[in-house]
Parts: C-alpha cells; sequence; structure tokens
C-alpha cells in the first residue's frame, strides 16, 4: 500500500512539475508561490511514505531471516563455482544500475534526489544536510552545484555527487523506529508546518506579502543581540587592564582625544525608492522602512540603521524619506546617514533591505 501511495505522489509530483499557468482553466493569483506549495507538500508526504518503507522493509527483513537458513549440501567445488556465477552477476548488474543511475540523476524531469551522505555548508549560499535526507532539485548547473531545497523550506547549493535518485543502498542511521514513534513525529512536524502556514505562507497564498518580501534578516540579526545595534559601536570599550579606552587616542599636549584616519568615511541621503510591490488588501501595514548596513557578500561588517519611509495613497509604489531632521525628532525618520570603517575589505559595500511591518 506504501508502496502504490508512493508511486501516486511520484505521478502527482511529475505532473505538476509539467503544469504550466498556461494550462491552468482560469486566472490564479500566486501561481508560482502556490505550485511551490504543492511541491512541498508532496516533498513531505513522500518522506513519511519512504519512512514507513524502511520500518516495513525492516520487519520483512527479521521475519524471513529464520527462513533462509537452508541445509547446505552437496559437493564443495558446485557450490563455489555457483557463489563466483552468482558474484559475477551481481557485479555486471551493479555497473548497470550504477549508470542507469547516473543517466537518471542527470535527467531534468528528475527532481527529487536523497542524500548519500553527510555534507556541512562551506561558505554562503551553500545547504547543509544529513545522510537520507530528501532535497528537491530546483537547478541543475553544469558545474555540479545544484540549487536544491529540503523539508523546511531553506535553499542552497549542494554538491551533485552527495546526491541519488531514490534509497540509498547503505543505512548508517539505525530503523528501529516503530510506526507510533514515526506517527508522533509526523504529527510534530505537521504542527510546525501549520504554524509556519500561518504566519508567513498563508499571507504569501493569500496575496498580502508584496512579490519579492520574504522574512527580514537583518531584523533577525537585530532580536539576536546587541552588536548590530547602534550603541554596541557608540560606546567606548575598555582595553583587557580595564584602564584603559581601546578605541580612543588620548593627546597629553593637548588634553584632548587624538582624531584617528579613517578608511571609509562617506555621508548617504535616502532620497526615494520607485515601483515597490504594495501589500495586500486586508491587513494592517504598521510602517514601511530600509534597513541598511556595511556588507562585504557574506557578512555584516556594522550596525543595522533604520530609516522609515512615508508614502501617498495615491502613488503607494513610492516611497519617500525626509531630509535631516531638527530638534527632538528621532534619528529613526532621517534620511541623512554617515558611513565610517576601517574594514580593509575590498568588496565592503551598503545593503539595503526595503521593509514592511504588519
Amino acid at each position: 500500500r506504501c508502496t502504490q501511495l508512493k508511486k501516486l505522489v511520484e505521478e502527482n509530483t511529475n505532473a505538476l512539475h509539467a503544469l504550466k499557468k498556461a494550462d491552468e482553466p482560469a486566472p490564479v493569483g500566486n501561481y508560482s508561490q502556490r505550485k511551490e506549495e504543492e511541491e512541498k507538500l508532496l516533498l513531505k508526504l513522500s518522506q513519511q511514505l519512504q519512512k514507513l518503507l524502511l520500518v516495513l522493509d525492516e520487519d520483512n527483513v527479521t521475519k524471513n531471516y529464520p527462513g533462509d537458513e537452508e541445509d547446505q549440501q552437496g559437493p564443495h567445488a558446485e557450490e563455489g563455482n555457483e557463489d563466483e556465477e552468482e558474484s559475477e552477476d551481481e557485479e555486471s548488474e551493479e555497473e548497470d544500475t550504477e549508470e542507469d543511475e547516473e543517466k537518471l540523476l542527470d535527467d531534468p524531469n528528475v527532481r527529487e534526489c536523497v542524500a548519500v551522505g553527510n555534507f556541512d555548508a562551506q561558505q554562503e549560499g551553500d545547504l547543509t544536510f544529513v545522510k537520507g535526507e530528501i532535497l528537491l532539485i530546483h537547478d541543475k548547473k553544469a558545474d555540479g552545484w545544484w540549487v536544491a531545497e529540503n523539508s523546511k523550506g531553506e535553499r542552497g547549493l549542494v554538491p551533485r555527487t552527495y546526491l541519488a535518485v531514490g534509497v540509498p543502498k547503505e543505512e548508517e542511521e539505525s530503523q528501529e523506529e516503530s510506526e507510533e514513534h514515526i506517527e508522533v513525529v509526523d504529527e510534530t512536524a505537521d504542527g510546525t508546518e501549520i504554524k509556519k502556514r500561518d504566519t508567513v505562507e498563508v499571507l504569501t497564498t493569500t496575496g498580502a506579502v508584496p512579490a519579492g518580501f520574504r522574512p527580514s534578516m537583518l531584523f533577525q540579526l537585530l532580536e539576536e543581540g546587541k552588536e548590530f545595534r547602534a550603541s554596541y559601536y557608540l560606546q567606548p570599550g575598555l582595553t583587557p587592564s580595564q584602564l584603559a579606552f581601546k578605541d580612543l587616542v588620548w593627546n597629553s599636549e593637548t588634553n584632548t582625544i587624538h582624531p584617528r584616519p579613517t578608511r571609509v568615511s562617506l555621508i548617504v541621503t535616502l532620497c526615494s525608492c520607485k515601483m515597490i510591490p504594495p501589500p495586500g488588501t486586508g491587513v494592517r501595514v504598521l510602517s514601511r522602512h530600509v534597513r541598511l548596513c556595511l556588507f562585504d557578500g557574506s557578512r555584516v561588517l556594522s550596525n543595522i540603521h533604520t530609516v522609515r519611509a512615508t508614502w501617498l495613497p495615491k502613488n503607494p509604489q513610492t516611497w519617500t524619506f525626509s531630509p535631516k531632521v531638527m530638534g527632538i525628532l528621532p534619528s529613526l525618520l532621517d534620511g541623512d546617514s554617515f558611513v565610517r570603517s576601517n574594514s580593509l575589505s575590498s568588496d565592503i559595500g551598503i545593503l539595503f533591505e526595503l521593509g514592511i511591518t504588519y
């Protein structure tokens, strides 16, 4: 029964891959995101069925093992010849199977692969996975690094040599889990998935989240600690002896702080943002803003600064920013910012992240 269900899931997955927007009988909003949602659901069903198949296969092996012991009779020479013939047949079958698997793996229509080993991300953009994990392939690049997505919705580059079609032959992990345990895990996984859909995917499906927007990474960094806040950089740090400031140099001749040259010193003025996709109806927007920071392509090198934008109902796709504010107005409304950095990175730049708070 599990095999039949898994086959049906694979057929539905192939049909979904071949489906195009023009094939729909009526116009569908957010077609790409809805299609991706269905792919995730089918991938999850395939993973659950795969777990059940592994448990059922192990039960069959345990039950059939006592009956496999047969009386071995006959000359030793005949047994040896039979073993040699069987080993040769097995080797030829394995070679043919490997060739078929290689061709099938490179087939652009085959998008569901299984990891045959553990892989830790080597650099930004790589996807970490473990042996036995099922990955959904989005782009099979010629250089051998493919764009894949795991069951959590995380995407990244994975090496082709770590992937195979179907279930890996050798399973290092123990398969002694009972069906009840798997059901509990599946229920827990379902609960987590439902929670995620309530916050992000449901808003995306209904069109409330503008196209191209996703959960803010810079906001997540701000919430994790103080090292990306302005106060962390403005407050002078002490030396290990706690007797002097490590960031300040005192000029004993003039009894003042000695100025230090800075490699990067700029003033940035935010003017406007245009062609911003508007949010959907039925949601209340609390803030439109831009977060900016120094970035070298992989690391945030400064504090994360936020500037709030203003907009007009007659032109919601254009955000504007105030000129330099005066008086008691908060810096959150100030479109002017200064940039100072002594970073030696040759790839240093400014990262701008447009955000909407609901």
